[in-house]
């Protein structure tokens, strides 16, 4: 059962529905569903909420849980000030405090653990704004960890009801699946057919899973080649390929190709890249040690210092050369390395048998 018909299937086990809760639901379900980029999704979100709860104002996060900080998809209604602290850490430190960081109930300001007036969010920005009451909720994602929250404030106490209250509960994991970045970087992932591993590369180094591939030997904290994936991005490609060399358990010295995919603008700020891999594909006749030749080529390394860093003499350097020229149909050195730069035909000399 999918969770449309699980939300709509439970309308009828609540006491007291509130007014189009049936509309609401099927909207919000094809919202979710819906493609597009999430920035798209969430101001059409918020207003089919608008007609459970009357808000004035309204915020859709994601967290960022290597900084722990809230980092807003929408925040409109508040003042600069209010939006500003509910990006800080010490919001995130009140909402664990509350609970808001596990898979719960909704929670209204009447309903919080403690008085209000304890709490710096409500206190000292959003009641002196005018608001008289509000409610957050926890997203998660199906494997339980949390993407954001979402929040919404009104002037009255009138608002949020106890119906809305609940009902916006089961709407919380069709609310999720319409903000979780995992979507459009799974299909962005896919755009490389043969890739057979896979992961994320935050901006910190940690590594998340990739939906639907599994993670490979060369994918591990601290790897070399994601310190390579890093440089690539930091000098503005909008993507990158290259080759690392790999030997198998059970198999010969070779190459496996790494490809670099930049997350989505819309994703969260801590991730940074999707890293793929994928067999080597057609080299061109191209040698193990040619490879690594021309990732010093793309460098703009001059023969003599590859003969140094190599270990190995001129005249065997030139002869390497000569015979990537002809591999790769380039009349020079420099259009060589463009060809394996934008082929990537290379090893990056971090990955390589370089002396520095």
């Amino acid at each position: 059962m999918n969770q449309h018909a699980l939300c709509l299937g439970t309308l009828t086990g609540m006491a007291e529905l509130p007014p189009g809760a049936a509309e609401i639901a099927v909207e919000v379900e094809r919202i979710g569903a819906s493609p597009g980029d999430v920035g798209e999704r969430v101001p059409e979100l918020l207003d089919v909420l608008h007609g459970l709860v009357p808000f004035q104002a309204s915020a859709l996060y994601v967290l960022d849980p290597e900084r722990g900080e809230f980092e807003p998809v929408s925040d409109r209604g508040y003042s600069e000030t209010a939006a500003a602290y509910m990006r800080t850490p010490e919001h995130y430190r009140e909402m664990e405090l509350l609970g808001m960081h596990r898979d719960r109930a909704p929670m209204c300001v009447r309903d919080t653990p403690m008085p209000p007036g304890e709490l710096p969010s409500w206190a000292e920005h959003l009641e002196p704004a005018g608001f008289r009451e509000g409610i957050g909720v926890g997203l998660f994602s199906p494997d339980g960890h949390q993407l954001g929250m979402l929040t919404l404030h009104t002037d009255t106490v009138a608002h949020p009801t106890d119906a809305a209250r609940d009902f916006l509960g089961l709407l919380a994991p069709l609310i999720a699946e319409a903000v979780d970045p995992m979507r459009s970087i799974a299909t962005l992932a896919g755009m490389v057919g043969d890739a057979r591993a896979g992961c994320i590369l935050t901006r910190a180094g940690n590594l998340l899973p990739l939906p639907g591939l599994p993670s490979h030997p060369l994918l591990h904290p601290g790897a070399p080649l994601l310190r390579v994936a890093a440089e690539s991005l930091a000098d503005g490609r909008v993507h990158a390929t290259f080759l690392c060399p790999y030997q198998p358990d059970d198999g010969p010295d070779g190459h496996v190709r790494i490809t670099l995919l930049p997350c989505p603008y819309s994703s969260p700020p801590h991730l940074l890249a999707v890293v793929l891999v994928s067999p080597p594909g057609d080299l061109r006749g191209l040698t193990w040690r040619e490879l690594e030749i021309l990732g010093l080529l793309v460098e703009g390394w001059s023969n003599q210092r590859i003969a140094s860093g190599l270990v190995i003499a001129l005249r065997t350097v030139a002869a390497h050369v000569e015979h990537v020229l002809t591999k790769l149909a380039a009349p020079g050195r420099t259009l060589a390395a463009v060809r394996a730069l934008r082929l990537g035909l290379y090893v990056p000399r971090a990955l390589a048998r370089v002396r520095r």
